[in-house]
């Protein structure tokens, strides 16, 4: 996407579905009891756990709330993927009427989300998504198998089913917590894949949801082996019952996308490609890998390396040569699933810690909590802020960079920009942000709290009220220069901490003591340099600056709390290019 063109959506790093399931697990850790993945998405008349999840722990849909609302400021169309829709596990746990309320939509909005697919419909998509023909699972195993893996043999390939047949889609499920295998795809029975074949076949005719069929054999391949009704897992749910929910949920999306609360995009469409003007994604990504792959060699000064890399010699420490090489190889490889292989095989290179999340962050940052008593927002520190573990030459930092590359290169591809929210000191995203200058804007990431911890009638007349403040940051882009920039950025950190003062008779009481105070001090001040200081034999200049100096402490005390409030480890960066 070039510098001049007009921001159409944006694409938010933390909604990739590996993200939202690493984010999801990190928060509900942190409860006594919360249900499995597994579990999540079982239905019946007396058991749901999802549902009750949510409404007991609030604070995963604030998290959400918070994210996306902070995109959403910058742009108002926020863009998805149909992998970070049908396997995203926020979005389908919260379900659409939850997200668009979080972004405060009423009858005079269009739809703020837009999913986009590479199929004629979101319900093609979902079908796409989740099932293979036994045939394309055969073959895309020979191929894993020709790949040295050697988990494929021959004898995995036999399938009770024919090649036209229908059968799960052999993946990594972010919604289920788990991988589906080859051998599971096609290792089931003749009865299944006839009966899941002709079910979605003729799914229009029998007036059967095709998201239930889907849901449906899943909590059968899955959950099929155990015993049907167990009690002590399942609190009495058939299996058919066990992923009721999330089919439910597919759906919901579906007939939203149909009733036009949700907008679909078909990438292969003719209007699609001219609005986007996409060069494809490969290129998008050769380009894209070399710059980033560039930041990573001048952070861990790797140029002097590149005769190394590219021959293969040492020319320095095991760690560093690998780091160098492996690097170099993943940069040429726009298929996920290959660049992770290589990662994995570059066992010279230490595992690295992955970057901290705020939501498993313990040290603090700041506490952005309201304070009951006065009524007020306190920005109060309350522990280290901003103490930064610099990033190390790991397999954890190449995922990292390389998960960093392959959204930039879909959201670039989709005619979108990218935005990492809450993006930590020690990840690639913040790195790439602080290297990219007037290319990036960076947001405090006590922000992104604030915004989620507001109602959504509260964030709906936020906007509305602050449309010149968040106009003005939505027209920032690589051409604005530095300066205005930083300007506009601060001016929305601003009204956003204005938007979320609190009142209380007590604590306007303890502002005016307060005032009370400084004023009598500055009084003080006044007299002193007026009598006993200068006693009229200070020039004119001096007197007036002093003068000047004590009428704006006041200001200056107000803006130095601000400052002090909304600092964090933690930064939403929205690259501009």
């Amino acid at each position: 996407m070039g510098k001049t063109q007009s921001l159409r959506a944006t694409m938010i790093t933390n909604f990739d579905s590996t993200e939202q399931s690493q984010e999801w697990n990190d928060l509900v850790k942190q409860y006594p009891a919360y249900p499995s993945i597994r579990n999540l998405w079982c239905r019946t008349d007396t058991y749901r756990p999802c549902e009750r999840l949510l409404n007991d722990y609030t604070d995963i849909a604030t998290h959400f709330a918070g994210i996306v609302r902070t995109a959403y400021m910058y742009c108002p169309k926020i863009m998805l993927t149909e992998a970070q829709l049908l396997d995203g596990l926020f979005f389908l746990a919260l379900g659409p009427t939850a997200v668009n309320g979080v972004l405060g939509k009423s009858y005079k909005d269009g739809p703020a989300i837009i999913v986009s697919g590479r199929h004629p419909t979101l319900e093609d998509c979902l079908v796409a998504f989740t099932t293979k023909s036994i045939e394309d699972v055969k073959e895309d195993a020979q191929k894993a198998a020709e790949q040295e893996n050697e988990t494929i043999l021959p004898e995995d390939l036999v399938c009770a089913g024919t090649e036209e047949q229908l059968t799960v889609r052999p993946l990594e499920y972010c919604v289920f917590g788990t991988t589906v295998t080859w051998n599971q795809a096609l290792g089931l029975n003749s009865r299944f894949y006839t009966e899941f074949t002709n079910r979605l076949k003729h799914a229009h005719e029998t007036g059967e949801l095709k998201s239930t069929i889907i849901a449906e054999m899943y909590a059968q391949l899955l959950y099929g082996a155990e015993a049907d009704g167990d009690a002590s897992d399942w609190y009495g749910a058939a299996i058919e019952d066990r992923c009721r929910f999330l089919g439910q949920r597919w759906q919901e999306w579906i007939d939203a996308e149909k009733q036009g609360l949700v907008l679909y995009e078909n990438q292969n469409d003719a209007s699609v490609k001219e609005l986007t003007k996409s060069k494809g994604f490969v290129p998008y990504f050769e380009a894209i890998a070399r710059d980033c792959a560039e930041v990573l060699r001048k952070q861990f000064h790797l140029q002097d390396l590149a005769g190394a890399a590219n021959t293969g010699s040492s020319g320095g420490n095991n760690t560093t040569v690998t780091f160098a090489q492996t690097l170099q190889a993943i940069a040429k490889m726009p298929k996920r699933t290959d660049a992770r292989m290589c990662i994995d095989r570059a066992v010279e290179l230490p595992e690295g810690k992955p970057a901290l999340r705020e939501t498993e962050t313990d040290e603090e940052t700041v506490d952005e909590s309201v304070d009951g008593s006065t009524g007020k927002w306190s920005g109060k520190s309350v522990g280290k802020v901003g103490k930064v573990e610099k990033p190390e030459m790991s397999r954890q930092l190449l995922r990292d960079w390389y998960q960093f590359v392959y959204q930039k290169t879909m959201a670039q591809h989709l005619g979108a920009y990218l935005v990492a929210v809450s993006a930590p000191n020690n990840s690639f995203a913040r790195l790439a942000g602080d290297k990219s200058s007037r290319s990036s804007l960076v947001l405090n990431g006590s922000i992104t709290k604030q915004l989620g911890k507001m109602p959504f009638v509260l964030f709906a007349t936020f906007c509305y009220q602050s449309q010149p403040v968040i106009e003005a940051w939505r027209k920032c882009n690589a051409d604005t220069s530095k300066r205005i920039q930083k300007i506009n950025t601060r001016d929305v950190a601003y009204a956003v901490e204005q938007a979320c003062q609190q009142k209380s008779l007590k604590g306007d009481g303890i502002d005016m003591l307060w005032s009370a105070l400084v004023a009598g001090a500055l009084a003080l001040l006044s007299a002193l340099s007026d009598n006993v200081w200068f006693n009229g034999k200070s020039p004119i200049w001096l007197v007036v600056m002093v003068a000047w100096f004590i009428g704006i402490v006041p200001n200056l005390i107000d803006i130095a709390k601000w400052l002090l409030g909304v600092r964090s480890s933690f930064k939403t960066v929205v690259y501009l290019e």
